[in-house]
């Protein structure tokens, strides 16, 4: 059955305009021209989606987020606003009472549409992990964390789930399926979020009822990832203390053949960012995002590690925060190329759900390598995430890499790439891995 959609809004004739886009593109679509009016349908026939402007006569759309936000019976509908309103403290609140995507007019209709795959399909794959598992406890590698929570946000239940990887700690707790409290404690020092989400081994634990006595912080796990994130990039651009970080010569075994082309290439889109923002050469660290996408156990992490052990010594890399062998694997590599120039290596999780997240990672990026799956459901995701790239960066370079024997020339048709932007081979092979990197950095240097 074709999904249904509840469009609330007190503009007729954009109302009329987006129902036939959506009722084009194979949905059921009901309208309502009030708040009041949306809560009665709503209590008739449930939609399986709501897209409601703020600003309306009565309620507006802020109540009733809120309002069926509070009912037991409608708290997991997705909500979606549409609205004329583009200032940051209306995002902030939208984002506070619990909508699922914050969407400013007028909006591209593909835009809009992409939002309702991308909530749908966060429900979906949500529902999937069985109710039986909420509860137990048992091993981070056996399950996908960001799934776990979303599962717990859909069934909305209430208590900490506590994850342990090594030395290490962190705790999420619940109200009603809404994410209060957050923290991780290390024996070396405060850690951000999103290295909590990147742990691929160690032990999960819910504890029903267990809820911190503070205020919700946020309903929005992406708002609490990039937060860190952006945390954590600060931090880098912090002076060295004196004797901290010393610029050390680069390895021989670095500096030729393929890494030192790599390298080099890297120090040339430095000084290429440097002098498009007016930096003098000894100001902060220039810092060369590479975001690493693909579908749930496509190799991003693998290809990560990989990628830090090729360009530097261990001096100078990190994958995560600290630790960079193999018992601490995570989703996050740095690389220091020299005392000025970071290189960062963030996955990115390239299903529709997630469309969020690829939004605010996109912003600063330089290119991204895409790892491809050829089954029909990882094909559609990847198509996804293509699309998104060319509706929010355009610009941004990209190089897909196929790990299974298959021709390459099937690649450009499905992913909308140059031949010479796919390659196939093995995550194990550094010149099938490294000529990737280094064709993302010569197309942004082309570009700029």
């Amino acid at each position: 059955m074709a999904p249904k959609l509840l469009i609330v809004d007190d503009e007729t004739k954009w109302l009329r305009v987006v129902s036939l886009y959506l009722q084009g593109r194979n949905y059921q679509v009901e309208t309502a021209l009030s708040g009041e009016e949306a809560i009665r349908k709503i209590a008739q026939a449930p939609p399986d989606v709501v897209i409601a402007d703020i600003s309306m006569p009565g309620m507006d759309g802020y109540e009733l987020c809120s309002r069926l936000r509070r009912d037991a019976t409608t708290r997991t509908i997705p909500f979606i606003f549409l609205t004329a309103r583009d200032q940051d403290a209306d995002k902030v609140k939208a984002r506070k009472i619990g909508s699922d995507d914050y969407l400013t007019k007028p909006c591209p209709l593909e835009r809009l549409e992409q939002s309702v795959e991308t909530v749908m399909d966060r429900i979906e794959q949500a529902g999937k992990i069985p109710l039986d598992q909420i509860g137990l406890n048992g091993r981070i590698e056996d399950v996908d964390l960001l799934d776990m929570i979303q599962a717990l946000e859909l069934n909305q239940k209430t208590g900490a789930l506590v994850l342990s990887h090594g030395e290490r700690t962190g705790t999420l707790y619940f109200r009603d399926g809404v994410i209060v409290d957050a923290g991780i404690q290390s024996p070396k020092r405060e850690e951000p979020l999103f290295i909590l989400l990147g742990w691929k081994t160690g032990r999960f634990l819910f504890i029903p009822d267990a809820v911190p006595e503070r205020m919700p912080i946020t309903a929005s796990m992406a708002n609490l990832l990039f937060r860190d994130l952006h945390a954590l990039e600060e931090h880098e651009q912090e002076v060295p203390k004196s004797g901290s970080v010393e610029d050390v010569p680069r390895p021989q075994e670095l500096s030729a053949g393929l890494p030192g082309s790599v390298l080099a290439r890297l120090e040339d889109v430095a000084k290429r960012l440097r002098a498009r923002q007016g930096r003098p050469a000894d100001s902060q660290v220039v810092q060369i995002r590479i975001l690493i996408a693909g579908v749930r156990r496509s190799g991003k992490s693998e290809l990560i590690q990989q990628l830090v052990r090729d360009l530097s010594s261990s001096r100078w890399a990190a994958v995560g925060i600290e630790e960079s062998g193999p018992k601490y694997r995570t989703d996050v590599g740095r690389v220091r190329i020299s005392h000025g120039i970071a290189l960062h290596l963030i996955a990115v999780r390239a299903e529709k759900r997630f469309w969020n997240v690829w939004e605010e990672c996109f912003r600063g990026a330089v290119g991204a390598i895409v790892l491809v799956n050829l089954s029909t459901e990882a094909l559609g995701h990847l198509q996804a995430f293509m699309k998104a790239r060319e509706t929010l960066a355009p610009w941004l370079p990209v190089h897909a890499l196929l790990q299974v024997p298959a021709p390459t020339a099937t690649l450009p048709d499905l992913l909308g790439l140059s031949a010479s932007n796919t390659s196939s081979g093995s995550l194990q092979d550094q010149a099938f891995r490294l000529n990737a990197l280094d064709d993302v950095l010569q197309q942004w240097l082309a570009a700029h």
